[in-house]
C-alpha cells in the first residue's frame, strides 16, 4: 500500500506508519491507510473551500438566502474552528442545536470509545465533520438552508451534459419492447453505465471539477487524479473499460432480480383485495384519509398495517444513491428502464437529507436535476468518424451530425411526471446520515430496514455505501461478498462501485497482489470498478414493533384508522 510523503505530527497524534491491518476498522492512525490521508489532507481541503466560498461569493448567498454579514462572518468562523479541531485531533464537540436527530448523534459520541477525529473509525469522523457542517449553517438565522457545495454540484450537471444527451438518445431504442435477450443485454449496458458515472466524486477530487476525456484510459501509475465526463462516449467506454471491473455480476443480477419481481408479482396478485394507495414516506401502504362524515353503521376501510404485511403493494427496485449531477442522472435512466419493460412497478430513490460528502444526493438536488434535463439546452456539432460515400451522380453529404437536447428534455418530462404518480419516490431517512455501518442498521433505525425488505432488490452506489455494507472493515480482498456483509441482508443487495478507498472484498486470489506490484496507489483512483451482488435477504416477517406512520399503538393485521 502507499507510503505518504506529508509529515506526520507524532507529538499530538499517535500515528504508527503502517497500513490498515486486516480485519481490523478503518481509523486515521494508520498513517499509511488513505483513511489517514482523507483526515489528514482531504477533509480540511474541503472545508477551506467552503470558506472560500463564502468569502468569495458572500453577496450572492447573502441575496439568495436573505442572510446577513454577520451570519457569513459566523459561518465562516465555525467552519475555521472545525477545521482546526480536526487537523490538530481535538475531541469531539457535541451538537449545541436542539433537535432529537441532534441529541442522538451526542448520545452517539458518548458511547463510542475513541472521542477524538484519527482515533475513531473513519466513517464516525468523516460522518461527524458533515454533521458540524450542517450545524454551523443551522445556528445562524439566514443560512439554514445553504448548500456549501450548491456551486460545485450545479456546475458539473452542466460539464456532462454532452455525455448525458448521447446516453438519453441511446436509452431511448432500449426504452422499446425487445426480445429477452436484448432486454438483459440493454440491463447490463445501463448497469455499467452508473458504474463509471461513479467516477464523477467531487469529493474525492475535494470540490475540483472533473471531466470524462479520452485519457482517462491512460495507465499511467503517477496520476493522482480520475478525469470524469467530457466527450468520450459512455458507452464506448464500457467496452474501454471492460477489463477494470475486477468483479462483475451484472449478468446474475439481471436473473435474480427479473425472477425475483415476477415472484413478487404473483403474490401481491394473489393478495386480497384492500384499500390502499402508496405513502409519500416510501413505506408500503398508507391508509386513505378516513371521511369526517360516516353513515351510521357504515365499516371503515381496513387497511393492513405495514408492520403487519409481508407483502408489498407493489414490486418496488430501491436505489441509494450518492452522486448528484451525471450520476443520479445514470440512475434515472437505469429507474426508466425497469419501469418501461414492466420490470418493477415503481423505483424508491433514497438520498441524503442535508449536504452530503460535497456532491451526494439530496432532495434539492434530485429536483434540480430532473428539472434540469426537462428545460436543458445543447447544441453540437460532432464530426462523425468514417463519411459515407455518396451515390454517383451525388454530392458527398458533409460527414458531421448534430447532438441536442431535445431527448434529454423529453426524459425530464417523463421523470417529473413520474414523481407526480408516485412511480418515483424520493425517500431521505436519518440513518442515511449517521455515522453508522449498516449491519447496525436494524438496531438503530428497524423501520427503514423493513423498509428496504419491501423492495425486489436494492442498489447501492458509490464508496461510502460500500465501505458501511463492509463495516468500514479492512477484510481480506478474497473474502465473499456475502460474507463481508456480516449479516446485513434486508433484500437481495447489489453493490456498484468504483473503488476510492482502500478495502474491499470478492476478488478472485491473487488479484490484489497483481493490483498492487502495478500501482500501490490503485484503490485511491477509482480507475477499477465491482459489480456485486448477493442474492440472499432476510425473510419478510409481521413485525414485532408498531409501524411509525401508523402512531406508537399497533392495531393488528388490520388499522381502521392512522
Amino acid at each position: 500500500m502507499p507510503a505518504y510523503d506529508w509529515p506526520i505530527d507524532t507529538e499530538n497524534l499517535p500515528v504508527m506508519r503502517i497500513v490498515t491491518p486486516r480485519n481490523v476498522v478503518m481509523c486515521g492512525i494508520f498513517g499509511k491507510s488513505f483513511a489517514y490521508y482523507s483526515l489528514r489532507e482531504r477533509m480540511p481541503v474541503i472545508l477551506t473551500k467552503v470558506i472560500d466560498y463564502l468569502s468569495r461569493e458572500g453577496n450572492k448567498i447573502k441575496t439568495k438566502h436573505g442572510a446577513t454579514d454577520e451570519d457569513v462572518r459566523s459561518l465562516i468562523q465555525y467552519i475555521n474552528k472545525l477545521k482546526n479541531d480536526l487537523i490538530t485531533n481535538k475531541k469531539y464537540d457535541p451538537l449545541t442545536v436542539d433537535t432529537p436527530e441532534a441529541r442522538n448523534w451526542n448520545k452517539w459520541i458518548e458511547e463510542t470509545d475513541s472521542q477524538c477525529y484519527f482515533l475513531n473509525t473513519w466513517v464516525f469522523t468523516e460522518c461527524y465533520v458533515y454533521r458540524r457542517l450542517r450545524e454551523g449553517c443551522e445556528l445562524t438565522n439566514g443560512l439554514q438552508n445553504f448548500d456549501p457545495f450548491d456551486e460545485q454540484k450545479e456546475r458539473s450537471f452542466q460539464n456532462s451534459l454532452e455525455p448525458m444527451c448521447v446516453v438519453a438518445e441511446k436509452l431511448t431504442t432500449m426504452l422499446q419492447n425487445g426480445d429477452k435477450d436484448k432486454r438483459k443485454a440493454d440491463f447490463v449496458t445501463l448497469l455499467k453505465i452508473c458504474l463509471w458515472a461513479n467516477k464523477c466524486d467531487l469529493s474525492l477530487s475535494m470540490g475540483e471539477q472533473v471531466s470524462l476525456k479520452s485519457d482517462v484510459l491512460n495507465n499511467d501509475a503517477n496520476k493522482t487524479t480520475t478525469p470524469c465526463m467530457g466527450t468520450i462516449d459512455p458507452f464506448q467506454m464500457i467496452l474501454d473499460l471492460k477489463d477494470k471491473v475486477l468483479v462483475d455480476e451484472s449478468s446474475k443480477i439481471y436473473d435474480r432480480v427479473i425472477a425475483k419481481a415476477e415472484v413478487m408479482a404473483k403474490a401481491i396478485s394473489a393478495e386480497p383485495e384492500v384499500q390502499s394507495v402508496s405513502s409519500e414516506k416510501g413505506s408500503p401502504t398508507a391508509s386513505p384519509p378516513v371521511e369526517e362524515e360516516t353513515k351510521e353503521g357504515e365499516e371503515l376501510p381496513k387497511i393492513p398495517c405495514p408492520s403487519k404485511m409481508t407483502t408489498p403493494d407493489a414490486v418496488m427496485f430501491d436505489i441509494v444513491c450518492d452522486n448528484a449531477g451525471y450520476e443520479l442522472f445514470s440512475d434515472l435512466c437505469l429507474a426508466h428502464f425497469l419501469i418501461a419493460q414492466e420490470i418493477v412497478q415503481k423505483v424508491r430513490f433514497h438520498v441524503k437529507k442535508i449536504p452530503w460528502f460535497v456532491s451526494d444526493v439530496t432532495p434539492n438536488d434530485f429536483k434540480y436535476v430532473i428539472e434540469s434535463c426537462r428545460t436543458a439546452d445543447y447544441k453540437k456539432e460532432m464530426a462523425l468518424e468514417i463519411q459515407p460515400e455518396a451515390p454517383e451522380g451525388e454530392a458527398p453529404e458533409n460527414a458531421r451530425s448534430v447532438l441536442n437536447a431535445d431527448t434529454l428534455r423529453q426524459l425530464g418530462e417523463a421523470w417529473t411526471k413520474f414523481l407526480e404518480d408516485g412511480t418515483f419516490v424520493v425517500m431521505c431517512d436519518d440513518f442515511w446520515t449517521s455515522p453508522h455501518v449498516y449491519k447496525d442498521m436494524k438496531k438503530y433505525d428497524p423501520n427503514l430496514y423493513r423498509k428496504l425488505q419491501f423492495a425486489v432488490a436494492v442498489l447501492f452506489k458509490g464508496d461510502l455505501n460500500y465501505r458501511k455494507l463492509l463495516g468500514e472493515r479492512n477484510c481480506n480482498p478474497t473474502l465473499g461478498f456475502e460474507a463481508a456483509l456480516q449479516g446485513f441482508m434486508p433484500a437481495p443487495l447489489i453493490a456498484l462501485r468504483t473503488v476510492k478507498a482502500d478495502l474491499i472484498c470478492g476478488l478472485p486470489k491473487g488479484k490484489f497482489e497483481q493490483l498492487n506490484k502495478f500501482d500501490e496507489k490503485w484503490m485511491e483512483k477509482g480507475d477499477y470498478g465491482v459489480i456485486q451482488f448477493c442474492p440472499k435477504s432476510e425473510a419478510l416477517k409481521p413485525s414485532d414493533r408498531p409501524c411509525a406512520e401508523y402512531g406508537a399503538e399497533c392495531r393488528g393485521v388490520v388499522c381502521a384508522q392512522h
